[in-house]
């Protein structure tokens, strides 16, 4: 059932289908950090940091040779959705594990107002086209998000989903600043905050380990490091490829460097100008169960799994449950903000949760418990000690993402601003949650960077001109993480955009079905979208 966009330059194609398709069984495979747990309730977390930190392009970059061929390349399922993972030892001889990648590193300054100061190191694998009796058509540049992942770490995976356009078409491996090859920085947070007031108490520590030098961990700074490796190389123009967060960044590189990119595509994307209150997420929420149970054979109903999941809420909301996590020495809560986590997150798992709620309101609570302990949303949260993805995270959030405080004010002052601006937002555009537990849900909105010490950070600009290029923006009907109600508000800050919605998939389209993935070559090549039908043939999720 097509739907339209507001503005003629941005086309939306949505198919629902109504029949599986042989061989292409959707699986979820997620980018970011994350625990799997079979339970009652199989729901996969993935934790949604994508930090990518742009920097200018120096006049002059000291360049480190490094050249190294890698065997070996991870091997997918031909009837799954493509993976991340890689199977297995692979032999590493290089800076990935893919063969013929030629790794190297330049040196950027830290704060290119500051030439003279401290430079940081830029990883980098550039993969050759493989008919070299040809001349390279293109060079594309992917980034998987985070904020904080690396691109070269993700190497057997691009490799695999772009591999039509690999024989005329070089690929180049860029790690965020701050990651990976590209000088890992670290903040000292660690444990596992176990609500949403320990989070932000441990993400304004980090701050404060980080001093000024946080200020050179941005979606600006990233995007010039970009530059700089695009200019060392002598290559003119980028296809840009940008996945949840990496649509962030790649979109302000199409606005800093705008004359240098010739096409992008933007995969579960969201604007530089996003709500942070998340209500577009709270009706993805809606919108993906009533979708689920309409397709689902008569397994579920929409309205009634939605007015079930209110009871729920409202009971978890009066009567937290405690529960327990291997290796805790305190208990944790599941309560209603703990439920708000999980259906975020559920994305293709989606169909797990009617029962699981009719099992809650019939008095077993068992699967919810299983899914809260794989999943440790809030209030329960996951971060791994020492881990640079968190340091790398709170200073690209905590510098460029939208405040719903004044930044200049004192952290007291900031506290009193959200808590009052909150209370004045209708509760309805959260339903069926609370608004006090959607907004403590998700890890990178509400007051997240409250207490971030720095009260003159850069700020992200959020407004054009961007580079005049044709984009395609992918979205997935079931993902709440980057509904297509932000791949729409993401396609409107460019002239010549289409959104394409893939039905039954959840975030990244693309790591779930090989559908999406040959829509996406297909338009890199040709710089427009193809047959699409394929879409059709992508399965509803089992709703047990």
């Amino acid at each position: 059932m097509p739907e339209t966009s507001a503005l003629s330059s941005v086309d939306l194609i949505a198919a629902y289908p109504r029949r599986p398709a042989e061989g292409d069984l959707v699986k979820t495979t997620m980018s970011r950090p994350k625990r799997e747990v079979t339970t009652h309730l199989v729901i996969t977390f993935a934790l949604a940091l994508a930090l990518a930190l742009p920097v200018m392009a120096a006049s002059s970059v000291a360049s480190v040779a490094s050249v190294a061929s890698v065997a070996s390349v991870a091997g997918v399922d031909a009837a799954d959705g493509l993976s991340r993972s890689v199977s297995g030892q692979l032999p590493v001889s290089g800076c990935t594990p893919v063969p013929a990648a030629e790794c190297g590193t330049i040196r950027v300054p830290l704060d290119r107002s500051e030439p003279g100061g401290p430079s940081i190191p830029i990883g980098y694998a550039l993969i050759r086209h493989q008919d070299q009796s040809r001349a390279v058509i293109g060079t594309v540049v992917p980034n998987p998000g985070g904020p904080g992942a690396s691109a070269i770490e993700a190497a057997p995976f691009y490799t695999e989903i772009l591999a039509p356009l690999l024989a005329d078409h070089d690929l180049l491996l860029i790690d965020p600043r701050g990651i990976g090859r590209s000088g890992p920085i670290r903040c000292g947070l660690a444990g596992a905050p176990s609500t949403r007031e320990s989070l932000t108490l441990a993400f304004g520590e980090c701050g404060r380990s980080l001093g000024v030098r946080a200020r050179g961990y941005t979606a600006t700074a990233t995007a010039d490091d970009i530059d700089a490796v695009r200019a060392h190389l002598g290559i003119r123009r980028l296809d840009l490829l940008g996945e949840s967060y990496g649509t962030y960044l790649m979109t302000v590189y199409a606005q800093r460097h705008p004359d240098h990119v010739r096409s992008i595509v933007l995969s579960s994307a969201y604007p530089l100008a996003f709500d942070m209150w998340a209500r577009p997420n709270a009706r993805a929420v809606t919108r993906a169960i009533l979708l689920m149970c309409q397709r689902s054979a008569g397994a579920c109903d929409g309205p009634r799994t939605l007015n079930q999941l209110s009871q729920v809420a409202r009971l978890l909301r009066e009567h937290p449950i405690s529960y327990r996590v291997e290796d805790d020495s305190e208990p944790r809560v599941l309560d209603e903000t703990t439920l708000a986590g999980i259906v975020y997150e559920a994305g293709q798992d989606l169909g797990q949760l009617p029962a699981a709620l009719r099992a809650a309101l019939a008095g077993d609570t068992a699967p919810l418990i299983a899914a809260a302990q794989a999943l440790l949303t809030f209030s329960g949260s996951s971060a791994s000690d020492g881990d640079p993805v968190w340091a790398l995270a709170a200073s690209v959030m905590c510098n460029d993402y939208p405040t719903l405080w004044n930044r200049h004010a004192t952290v007291h002052a900031r506290l009193h601003q959200f808590a009052t601006r909150r209370t004045a937002l209708a509760a309805e555009p959260f339903f069926p949650f609370s608004k006090q537990a959607w907004t403590s849900a998700i890890i990178d909105r509400g007051n997240l960077c409250v207490r971030w010490p720095d009260r003159h950070p850069p700020v992200q600009r959020t407004t054009g001109p961007f580079a005049d290029v044709p984009v395609l923006v992918l979205s997935g009907d079931l993902d709440a993480n980057t509904p297509t109600e932000e791949g729409r508000q993401a396609a409107r800050q460019f002239r010549d955009a289409r959104v394409i919605e893939v039905p039954n998939v959840g975030h990244v389209p693309e790591e779930a079905s090989r559908c999406p993935a040959a829509i996406l070559t297909h338009f890199i090549r040709r710089l427009r979208v193809g047959d699409t039908s394929c879409l059709a043939d992508i399965p509803p999720i089992p709703v047990p």
